[in-house]
């Protein structure tokens, strides 16, 4: 059957939501960002055909003035996966990157997509970051109330990156994740991942973070009106006041579940809050990383 590997127009969107149609049942958020993809300069996506059926697709999408660009979006059509077709487009995509001159490729996936990780590992990506991770639904459970004596104050990331440079404990790694995101811990980094964020911080008297979480809201590609938090913490009574903080504020927006994206410290305590599934113990969102050129 021929093969051949072009980029997609927006004429192909049949062709993506055909692909999509029995992804997450339905509910793939792809084919909805798709036209946006098409119009950002930023974003160059690929196909993979056999004859006219499109049964695998993936873009590569630039961050605005750096050298680091994503792998996102890589999808197989049901009945023609474990056949390498992932595998092929990403490393399409990856030629792509070195055209771009791209040194930090990442790639990002859940620890349980043993498929994704597979794809990740045959493309010569590397694990650079981890981190825990777990979701809760509506109605959301029931939680202490928040302390009048944990006072969390609203940074700015430039003002972020001071305090993690003073406590470089609380996170440990080269990158800081905001949700499904990762960016490097510079000044630079957290102000591209950040700007649009909410960040707060516990500080205690002596200026050191007992802990810090930052709050975005995805915007309704899926059914789920979606609440995505990060969370560090040195203090594990400040970490059972922030998460209460988190879901009053996931209940006020409306959210229909949390996502929280979790620094390993704080991954050990969520276990003792009593409303973790077990289906999380030991799950991780994975930081993969290749480096092009």
């Amino acid at each position: 059957m021929p093969r051949n590997i072009r980029e997609l127009s927006i004429e192909d969107h049949d062709h993506i939501k055909l692909l999509c149609e029995t992804i997450w049942n339905g509910n793939d958020y792809v084919p909805a960002i798709f036209p946006k993809w098409i119009e950002d300069p930023l974003a160059r996506n690929l196909g993979l055909f056999e004859s006219e059926e499109l049964v695998a697709f993936g873009i590569i999408e630039k961050i605005a003035d750096a050298d680091i660009a994503w792998v996102q979006g890589l999808r197989v059509k049901e009945g023609h996966r474990e056949k390498g077709h992932a595998t092929t487009v990403t490393s399409a995509l990856i030629d792509v990157a070195k055209e771009l001159k791209i040194k930090h490729l990442w790639y990002a996936t859940s620890s349980r997509n043993a498929a994704s990780m597979k794809v990740a590992v045959n493309c010569g990506f590397h694990e650079a970051d981890r981190t825990g991770y777990f979701r809760i639904y509506k109605p959301f459970p029931a939680h202490p109330r928040p302390s009048l004596s944990i006072v969390p104050l609203s940074v700015t990331p430039e003002r972020l990156y001071e305090l993690l440079l003073a406590n470089p404990d609380v996170v440990e790694s080269s990158t800081f994740p905001l949700a499904w995101h990762f960016d490097f811990k510079t000044k630079e980094g957290l102000t591209r991942l950040l700007q649009d964020s909410i960040v707060k911080v516990v500080v205690d008297e002596s200026g050191k973070i007992r802990g810090l979480y930052c709050q975005i809201e995805r915007a309704a590609f899926t059914a789920f009106a979606t609440a995505a938090f990060t969370v560090f913490a040195t203090d594990r009574a400040v970490f059972v006041d922030i998460m209460s903080r988190m879901i009053d504020q996931a209940e006020t927006a409306g959210a229909d579940r949390a996502v929280f994206f979790l620094g390993p410290r704080v991954t050990e305590w969520a276990f003792d809050l009593g409303y973790v599934a077990d289906e999380f113990v030991d799950r991780k969102f994975l930081l993969y990383e290749h480096n092009p050129t």
